[in-house]
């Protein structure tokens, strides 16, 4: 059966997709509107990490759940060794996944392939070089960052190198940020990610390059330069003038380190759940997602403190214990983290001013009215 309203969702990003397969499902027509030509347009298949630690669920049981197959490469990753200065080489291993190793980009074999494949599949309508710059009505909007919070500059590159996923901490390297190398069936993504210093991102990551060559023996053909980015805010409600934000559009992002895909799609599927069961989307939101985005402002809040004696200490907790349950008590919610929440909200500013349009009646879904003026 489908429902006599049609779902408007303005960007072809993992949130509107998951929305879009979620509402499907439940036989709502669906249409999509992307200002790129297909998914994925400004990811060049590097390697992400799919987290799997701010739940007791596994992240692939909790796709399932909520109607969402595993049709692109998502590996487990259960053990890797991490870098801290005046450390030696710390391996970690964990019972359960620390991670699942996914690609992103507009190739086959892609997170965004497979979401973009499974909507298709269920007859959600795409319409790629179509930018919606304004609509008025209810819609889902998750046209992706709208700043730059953290910024990621690396490059893939086809190796013979075994199969390994090293993780650096050092401000050096990475100000406030990390460097990693993940490598899996021949194909391989170093990077650097930065939170401070964006104007030095070549620089620093031509340091992750040398660190990474002094460590080991580096072999790498084709290598592909690549760049990204990721934002975070926080915000009362998401809903404006009918339109429902998610992903990062609305956000939604792992303040501390950057692992957002979890977020997006959960934020796609909460977005999907308030058409179907008319529910509230920011009640919504803020019951499922909001703890975890405020705990990771506050490790964000304090990670920017701590500096190398703290990334050491952190390595060694890393290794002395099992990393995922590591993991899931720097996310879980506490009163201590409750305590320092006002400090961290006060201390932290978004490269996005607001969010919010200063015309009431405005219609434009690409909305950035701190930094220019609605079309």
């Amino acid at each position: 059966m489908t429902h006599k309203e049609t779902v408007h969702i303005i960007g072809a990003g993992p949130a509107s997709l998951a929305a879009a397969i979620v509402l499907r499902r439940h036989g709502f027509a669906v249409k999509v509107f992307e200002a790129a030509p297909d998914v994925g347009h400004r990811l060049s298949g590097d390697f992400q990490g799919l987290e799997n630690w701010s739940s007791e669920t596994d992240v692939t049981e909790q796709l399932r759940d909520i109607g969402i197959g595993i049709n692109f490469l998502c590996m487990p990753y259960h053990e890797g060794t991490l870098y801290a200065p005046g450390l030696d080489p710390v391996e970690v291993s964990s019972d359960r996944p620390i991670f699942y190793l996914v690609r992103r980009g507009s190739m086959p074999g892609t997170l965004d392939w497979g979401l973009k494949e499974q909507a298709l599949s269920l007859g959600v309508e795409i319409s790629f070089n179509h930018r919606l710059d304004s609509f008025k009505g209810r819609a889902i909007v998750g046209t992706g960052p709208k700043g730059a919070d953290a910024v990621a500059v690396g490059i893939t590159f086809n190796t013979e190198m075994k199969d390994m996923a090293a993780v650096v901490l050092d401000d050096g390297i990475a100000p406030k940020g990390y460097a990693y190398l993940l490598i899996k069936q021949g194909y391989g993504t170093m990077a650097t990610v930065l939170y401070r210093n964006f104007k030095k991102a070549d620089d620093y990551f031509e340091k992750t390059l040398g660190f990474f060559s002094e460590k080991m023996d580096l072999h790498m053909e084709n290598r592909r330069k690549f760049g990204g980015y990721g934002n975070f805010f926080l915000r009362d409600s998401q809903v404006r003038n009918g339109k429902i934000y998610v992903g990062e559009a609305a956000g939604f992002q792992d303040c501390l380190w950057g692992f957002g895909m979890r977020y997006a799609i959960l934020s796609g599927y909460i977005a999907a759940r308030s058409f179907i069961e008319g529910d509230d989307y920011d009640t919504l939101w803020q019951r499922e997602l909001r703890p975890g985005l405020e705990a990771s402002l506050v490790n964000r809040f304090l990670f920017e403190r701590i500096g190398h004696a703290g990334y050491r200490y952190l390595t060694r907790c890393f290794g002395r214990g099992n990393p995922s349950r590591v993991l899931k008590r720097l996310y879980r919610p506490s009163l201590f983290k409750n305590l320092l929440l006002p400090i961290a909200s006060a201390g932290y500013e978004s490269r996005v001013r607001d969010l919010s349009c200063s015309r009431n009646d405005c219609t434009c879904v690409w909305c950035r009215c701190g930094t220019r003026a609605c079309p």
